[in-house]
C-alpha cells in the first residue's frame, strides 16, 4: 500500500494542498489531478527536506496549473448568459421560465427551462440534471453510428451516464451496458465518437489486445489523434 500524506506549499501568499505519495519510482513527478489539485509521486527513500526543496523549485508551475482543470466540474450557480461548455464550445446559456426543468440546443444556444430563473443555485441544480439527459440523447445517437462493430447477439447496448472522472467510459457484455462520463458531453463530437467506438469494440474484445486495436482503427483510422485531442482538451 502506498504511503500518502498532505503537505501545504505557499506560493505568493496562496497556500496549495499537495498530495504526496511514496512509490517505487526513480524520480519525483508532479502532476495536476482531474480536480485541479497538485499531486507528487516520490521515491520511497526521499526525505521531507528533499520534497520541500523540489516543491519550492516547482512553485511557479504549481501556481500556473493548479485549479485549471474545470472540465470535470459543473457550475454551483448559473445565471442567464453565463458561459457553459457543451460539445466542444463555450456557449452563453439562456435561462427561461418553465413548468418543468429541461435543456435543449436551439440554433446552437443552450436553453435551460426552470421554474425560478432568478435562483442561481436552483438553475445550476437543474442544469446538472438536464445536462445528463442531453448527454444521454447525444451519446445514444453517436452509438447508433457505430452499431456495426457490435456483434448482433448483443444488440445495441444501453447507455448509462455517470459523473466519472477517472475514466471516460466502460463496457459490460454481461449487463449489455456502456457507461460514459457525463463530462464527455463537454468535448467535441469527434472526441465523443472516439470514446463511444472504443467501448463498442469492447463487445468483441474485452481487453486492449492487438486485435482490439485492429478492429478499432479499421473503423476509425484517426482514433489515436482523436484520443490525444480529448486528453489535451480536458487538460489531462
Amino acid at each position: 500500500m502506498y504511503n500518502t500524506q498532505k503537505v501545504i506549499q505557499t506560493v505568493n501568499g496562496v497556500s496549495y494542498e499537495i498530495t504526496v505519495t511514496r512509490k517505487k519510482v526513480k524520480r519525483m513527478t508532479l502532476r495536476i489531478d482531474r480536480q485541479g489539485k497538485p499531486c507528487l509521486s516520490v521515491p520511497e527513500h526521499v526525505t521531507r527536506e528533499q520534497i520541500e526543496d523540489f516543491l519550492r523549485s516547482c512553485s511557479g508551475w504549481i501556481a500556473e496549473h493548479s485549479g485549471c482543470r474545470t472540465f470535470f466540474s459543473l457550475p454551483e450557480e448559473l445565471r442567464d448568459a453565463d458561459e457553459v461548455m457543451i460539445l466542444g464550445e463555450k456557449r452563453r446559456i439562456s435561462i427561461v421560465r418553465g413548468a418543468k426543468a429541461s435543456l435543449s440546443l436551439r440554433d446552437e444556444i443552450p436553453v435551460l427551462s426552470v421554474r425560478v430563473p432568478e435562483d442561481p443555485a436552483g438553475a445550476a441544480a437543474a442544469y446538472d440534471k438536464t445536462l445528463k439527459e442531453l448527454a444521454l440523447d447525444v451519446f445514444r445517437k453517436r452509438l447508433e453510428l457505430y452499431a456495426d462493430v457490435i456483434p448482433e447477439r448483443y444488440g445495441l447496448p444501453e447507455i448509462r451516464v455517470r459523473k466519472m472522472t477517472s475514466r471516460w467510459g466502460s463496457a459490460s457484455r454481461k449487463t449489455g451496458e456502456i457507461h460514459l462520463s457525463l463530462y464527455l458531453i463537454k468535448a467535441p463530437l469527434d472526441c465523443i465518437d472516439s470514446v463511444v467506438l472504443h467501448e463498442a469494440v469492447h463487445f468483441t474484445y474485452m481487453d486492449h489486445s492487438e486485435k482490439f486495436y485492429e478492429k478499432l482503427l479499421a473503423r476509425m483510422p484517426d482514433y489515436r489523434q482523436r484520443s490525444r485531442k480529448l486528453k489535451e482538451y480536458a487538460g489531462h
